[in-house]
């Protein structure tokens, strides 16, 4: 299902206008790495001191991070509709991101 999805989006050139889009315009506008910091801790199911160490950062400025990208993104990482409608937006995005 997700490679159809995924082949769909990769076809029409655009993600959904979501968190994820947002993170992608700050990241590409700012030179930052927020959208990555954002899949990182999603893969490793809120596990900072892991997804600090996926991405080679300090915990400390990992966290930093987090609360930087939920502001950018207008995303409230303890929501699970919204931590899920940025996994799938992570895993739709096009390969060259």
């Amino acid at each position: 299902m997700l490679e159809e999805l995924t082949d769909r989006v990769a076809a029409e050139d655009d993600l959904p206008d979501g968190p994820v889009v947002r993170l992608l315009a700050h990241d590409a506008e700012h030179n930052t790495a927020l959208t990555d910091t954002l899949d990182a801790w999603l893969s490793t199911f809120g596990d900072v001191p892991a997804a600090a160490a996926a991405v080679h950062i300090h915990p400390n400025t990992f966290r930093y991070r987090l609360k930087r990208l939920a502001a950018v993104a207008d995303i409230d990482p303890a929501d699970p509709e919204a931590r899920f409608e940025a996994m799938l937006q992570l895993r739709l995005r096009p390969p060259s991101h």
